[in-house]
């Protein structure tokens, strides 16, 4: 392989390139994200390692066509790699922080609806903190009374 870009090594041709992807920065469901939502343009074949995923990406349509008169080589797609991954892992970090109250969101709508058998814990007025009488440090949304 030659020419080198920080972790990324190019092939002659420029048509494909081998990416370290870091396992401390990126999780392994963010790097199957960002390589699935670029997979209409791109091969990808990832190789799991000690501390990184080693990447390959190619160009699926490297000579222009009828369909797509300008092709990017491989060099123009590694920024936009590196923002997929880059989005992926904030959604995959989102994700997790908030699982918690979208779980309870959804708890609490199917409990509204009479589909849940048991309600969930807690009340309406307090939908974050479970109604066990300890005052906690989250803010306690109250409902409107009735017009």
């Amino acid at each position: 392989m030659s020419g080198e870009l920080d972790a990324v090594e190019f092939d002659d041709q420029h048509t494909s390139a081998t990416i370290a992807i870091d396992k401390k920065v990126y999780s392994r469901g963010a790097v199957l994200r960002a390589f699935y939502w670029l997979a209409k343009d791109l091969h990808s074949r990832i190789k799991e390692e000690n501390e990184y995923f080693r990447v390959k990406v190619g160009l699926k349509v490297s000579a222009p066509t009828l369909n797509q008169p300008k092709v990017k080589i491989i060099d123009e797609w590694i920024p936009e790699i590196f923002d997929a991954l880059l989005d992926s892992q904030l959604r995959v970090e989102i994700q997790a922080e908030t699982a918690a109250v979208r779980e309870l969101i959804i708890a609490k709508a199917f409990a509204e609806s009479g589909v849940l058998e048991d309600p969930p814990p807690g009340t309406f007025d307090d939908p974050v903190r479970l109604n066990d009488g300890e005052s906690g440090t989250l803010i306690k949304i109250k409902s409107k009374p009735p017009i």
